[in-house]
Order: C-alpha cells, then sequence, then structure tokens
C-alpha cells in the first residue's frame, strides 16, 4: 500500500483526491506584478499548491562543462526576484489562501525558503543525484518532492534508500524532461512501475501542450499533479508557450476528478448495477 505523505494539511497518497502543483517557476520572467496574478489565477483555476523556483542565478548551472549554461544563467539572472519581491510574493500567495513551496538549487537558497516558510522542497530533476544538496534539504525535516526524470530504476532505488535512511517524507515524480514534451513520449506506464517499486506516494510532473495527460497520469495512479502555470501563453521565453491557464486548469480539475470518480465507485455493493444480470449467471451442478 503507498504511504501517505502530509504536505500543509493535504494527504498525498491513496486517497480520491488528486492534488494539483501549479508550477509557476520563472514565468513571471522578472515581474512581481505578473508573478502575484498567476498565484491568484491559479488558486482560482484550482491549485492546491503553488510552486516557485528560488535560487542564485550563478549556482545554478556548471557553465563550464555545460555548453548552454551561460546562456541559461543570463536568462536566470534576468527573470531572478529580488529577495524583497519574493518575501512579498509568499505573503501576497499565502494570504490568499495559497499553499507554497519551491525548488532549490543550493544551500542559499533553502535558507531563504526555510525563512519563508516553504512547506515543502522540490527536487528538480537535475539535481535527483546531487547528494549534496539533498543532505540540506533533509535536515530541514521538510516533506520532498522529487522529479524523476532522466534517469532509471536502479538510480531511483539507491534515491529511495539514502532518503529511507535518513528518515526522509518525500514524493517521487515521474516526469519526462523535454520542455515542451510530444504527448506520444509521456510514457504513463512507468507511474505503475514506480508504484510497484516504491511505497512513497507517486505522481506525475507532465509537460506536455493541453490537458490530456494528466487525467490519464490519474488513471494510471498518480497520487498529485504537477502542470506549468501562466497568465499569458504567448509569451515565448521560459515555459509560458506550454503552460496552462486558468481556464485550463479548471478543464484539467474537473476531468482529473471525474477519472477519479471512475476508478474509487465505493458504492457498487449499494448501488448494485450487476443485479439485473446476476440472475443469469450460471453455476455448474
Amino acid at each position: 500500500m503507498q504511504k501517505i505523505v502530509k504536505i500543509d494539511g493535504i494527504n498525498v497518497g491513496n486517497l480520491n483526491y488528486v492534488p494539483i502543483i501549479a508550477e509557476i517557476g520563472v514565468n513571471h520572467l522578472g515581474s512581481l506584478e505578473r508573478a502575484k496574478n498567476m498565484c491568484k489565477l491559479a488558486i482560482e483555476g484550482g491549485a492546491d499548491f503553488l510552486k516557485f523556483q528560488t535560487y542564485v542565478a550563478e549556482k545554478r548551472y556548471d557553465q563550464i562543462n555545460n555548453p548552454k549554461g551561460k546562456e541559461f544563467t543570463k536568462n536566470l539572472k534576468e527573470w531572478q526576484l529580488s529577495k524583497d519581491d519574493e518575501r512579498e510574493l509568499w505573503k501576497y500567495a499565502k494570504d490568499l489562501g495559497g499553499k507554497v513551496f519551491t525548488s532549490v538549487y543550493e544551500a542559499e537558497s533553502i535558507e531563504f525558503a526555510m525563512e519563508l516558510e516553504t512547506c515543502a522542497f522540490k527536487i528538480a530533476a537535475f539535481e535527483m543525484n546531487n547528494l549534496k544538496l539533498l543532505k540540506e534539504v533533509i535536515n530541514t525535516k521538510k516533506p520532498l518532492i522529487i522529479s524523476c526524470g532522466m534517469t532509471n530504476i536502479d538510480e531511483i532505488k539507491n534515491l529511495a534508500k539514502f532518503l529511507d535512511e535518513n528518515n526522509s517524507e518525500y514524493v517521487l515524480l515521474h516526469t519526462v524532461s523535454s520542455y515542451p514534451l510530444e504527448k506520444k513520449h509521456s510514457n504513463l506506464k512507468m507511474i505503475h512501475i514506480l508504484r510497484e517499486n516504491f511505497k512513497c506516494p507517486v505522481g506525475h510532473s507532465d509537460h506536455t501542450h493541453g490537458t490530456d495527460i494528466p487525467p490519464l497520469a490519474v488513471a494510471a495512479g498518480a497520487a498529485i499533479i504537477e502542470k506549468h502555470f501562466t497568465d499569458n501563453i504567448k509569451f515565448r521565453l521560459s515555459d509560458n508557450f506550454f503552460s496552462i491557464t486558468k481556464e485550463c486548469l479548471k478543464i484539467m480539475r474537473f476531468n482529473m476528478d471525474l477519472v477519479s470518480s471512475y476508478l474509487n465507485s465505493n458504492d457498487l455493493i449499494a448501488d448494485d448495477p450487476e443485479k439485473f444480470m446476476r440472475n443469469f449467471k450460471k453455476f455448474s451442478k
């Protein structure tokens, strides 16, 4: 049976209800007002959690061995909110009733996120083998949500062993690290494989266009869904162009709940839809 992990009052795992994480990240492109607007719209659309990215731009990528490191660092520096702006954003989101957490990449950001009272920590797929970062995050005693992109089952087993040995509460997210991802490459059978191999809750982080995949991920057993969010898909920078808006989020929420209701038909005995046909059942004599 899947373990349940509680994150800011919401139980993740083994439940009918599947919460949604609105990944705002850096889709605001450095604008505090856009970031605030996204928080408001995401909550109105039915998001259960809001996820940001908290980082020091110069420390996020390997600028020597990664050929794209310098370009990505330049962009992230331009999109990075000041600490004062980030404090204001978190307060605004929480005042709206948002449950907020963030992705972190080094010790300074972990410390700052703790100051902001993050309810969990997200570990990006790029960092899942970063034991130094994991140790620092585990020490906070906060739940971890870990994306399992660009990896294999043996690496995930090693990660889970390390987390279990350190008494960490964690959720694994199946994901394919391509931005955007073609729907045909979603590989949702991995949700089954992860559920068979690990006792922790297993969710899905979706990078495809639209809202088709998340309800299918719920049908495959996902206990939580992460989806990139924006207030304007016409922005071509960052993840805006393959993110979803408030109206799409509402549709996704409806369809996920519908799938959950089909999966969890607990009233079969009371309603007995087979009552009429049962009279035709044959038995050997």
